[in-house]
């Protein structure tokens, strides 16, 4: 019986098909470098980053809570905004971190913890400045730390970022990143922009509420509908249970 001599292109086809197999069983290749960089670029988008924001957020506002029961026996609510349990700068802080890991990675841990510790001490520092000017208060006070930068920051609370930023780049990270990548599609994105609706208008009133409740501190009437409404709504006794760590500036 006669043989028949594969053709070229069929030779071609054959070989192709056996360094897929290769790269598919070595882990190794161009291919597998695509796929191993794709998650990273991927999670780096606007609507991944709301996610990790409002998600963060819930989880700080939990920590806190947990960590006053540590400190003092008691749960504290520790909630940035006037409508459900979020303390906006761990959301700031989770969207940093994040971005961080995704671009560390390569590096030692010694590097990463350095990082970690910059980042997270340079959130808190602006966070709390901005806080100070818009509202004229402040959430957290370091001085009674060693080597505090105006209370805002501290070497301790420093080395405490770089700790977690740590432990965060190496299980939360890849956590999240499988996470937002299965959050995808019409729904998610629908759910994402009704999200991000409310807390527009949650951080408005927010910032409404509490300039009220300076004013009524320093004895000042309503002069407007917006004020009455706040001044029923939102009274001095209510927004100390919200804020009850925020503490007016002279």
């Amino acid at each position: 019986m006669k043989i028949r001599k594969p053709s070229q292109s069929e030779v071609r086809k054959l070989k192709r098909l056996k360094r897929q197999l290769v790269i598919e069983r070595n882990g190794s290749g161009e291919g597998a470098q695509e796929k191993k960089k794709a998650p990273i670029a991927r999670s780096l988008n606007p609507q991944a980053l709301f996610w990790l924001f409002f998600f963060g957020s819930i989880v700080g506002f939990v920590l806190e809570g947990l960590w006053a029961i540590v400190r003092v026996g008691v749960w504290e609510n520790h909630s940035a905004t006037v409508w459900g349990p979020f303390c906006i700068v761990y959301g700031v802080g989770t969207v940093a971190m994040f971005v961080i890991a995704a671009l560390i990675s390569h590096l030692s841990r010694i590097v990463q913890f350095l990082i970690y510790a910059v980042a997270g001490s340079g959130v808190e520092f602006f966070a709390s400045l901005l806080q100070e000017k818009l509202f004229g208060s402040v959430s957290w006070d370091y001085t009674d730390h060693a080597f505090n930068l105006f209370g805002r920051a501290s070497l301790q609370m420093a080395l405490i970022w770089g700790g977690l930023g740590v432990l965060f780049a190496a299980f939360v990270f890849p956590c999240f990143d499988r996470m937002l990548h299965r959050m995808q599609g019409r729904g998610w994105m629908i759910l994402c922009i009704l999200l991000a609706v409310f807390m527009v208008a949650n951080l408005v009133v927010t910032t409404i509420a509490i300039l009220r409740w300076r004013e009524r501190l320093k004895e000042q009437p309503a002069s407007n509908s917006v004020d009455r409404f706040m001044d029923r709504t939102y009274g001095n006794e209510k927004m100390a249970a919200i804020f009850s760590n925020m503490t007016f500036l002279e």
